[in-house]
């Protein structure tokens, strides 16, 4: 190794730290102490302008750890799955995250890191969210209450945009089953050629689920104050893209 490396290095690092450090004491928390004239959520905006302002200081230290001599697409890998991290804790509902995901994922995978044991935990763990969540749509199917008030949107005047009846609520219960099946028997091999193009289906279903209308549900959504966007956004549109990713995992390594 070169001491110009370790000098590359080690001003990143330095930098790195000075611009978290220095930045959240000087400028962060002066700006949200002070009022807010700006539309919008202040929680939320907060939220961004601190992922944002980290987030250099991590590219910095990718950086470093290139410099250094890391695989180019570990390091970004390393950086996007950080980012990915971030915004998951601080802000759930952003569509940022899984994109963040995606690309750390897919650099772990251009080098070969993301071998079939890590691909199948991530398709044992979609299959199993898949059986109990169409468990919980059995129960809503039979006249369970529990969860039901949250699960579907809801209009101005906080009425549910609409009613489900018994019969599709078990409809989706049977196609979670399903898409359980198809993510595994791809994923073990020996599947019907055609069981990947139902599963490629339902890949793309699930990213338009995860993306959302726009209006109510996903990531798109304008909505984020009633009850069911507060769940959609801790929870609903996170399972979608754990469904996602096992979904395309089991693509992958089938």
């Amino acid at each position: 190794m070169e001491p110009a490396q370790i000098v590359i290095a080690t001003c990143l690092a330095v930098l790195a730290g000075a611009h978290s450090a220095l930045g959240e004491a000087q400028i962060l928390r002066p700006l949200f102490d002070a009022a807010w004239t700006k539309p919008g959520p202040r929680w939320a905006m907060e939220r961004l302008l601190r992922f944002a302002w980290h987030i250099t200081s991590v590219a910095w230290l990718a950086m470093a750890a290139a410099v250094l001599g890391l695989s180019l697409p570990i390091a970004i890998a390393g950086m996007a799955l950080v980012s990915a991290a971030m915004i998951f804790v601080m802000l759930r509902g952003h569509l940022a995250w899984p994109l963040f995901a995606l690309a750390g994922f897919a650099g772990l995978h251009l080098e070969g890191l993301l071998a079939r044991p890590l691909l199948g935990g991530a398709v044992l763990v979609a299959a199993i969210t898949c059986i109990a969540v169409a468990g919980l749509h059995f129960y809503w199917a039979l006249g369970g209450r529990w969860g039901s008030s949250v699960a579907i949107p809801t209009m101005a005047e906080n009425a549910p945009a609409f009613r489900p009846p018994a019969w599709l609520t078990a409809a989706v219960g049977v196609a979670l089953l399903v898409l359980a099946g198809l993510t595994s028997s791809v994923f073990l091999g020996g599947a019907p050629y055609f069981a990947r193009w139902l599963l490629t289906a339902a890949l793309a279903l699930l990213v338009l689920r995860a993306v959302g209308d726009g209006r109510q549900v996903g990531f798109s959504k304008r909505d984020h104050a009633s009850a069911f966007a507060r769940w959609d956004d801790r929870l609903f549109t996170p399972l979608v893209v754990l469904l996602a990713f096992g979904a395309g995992a089991a693509l992958v390594a089938g």
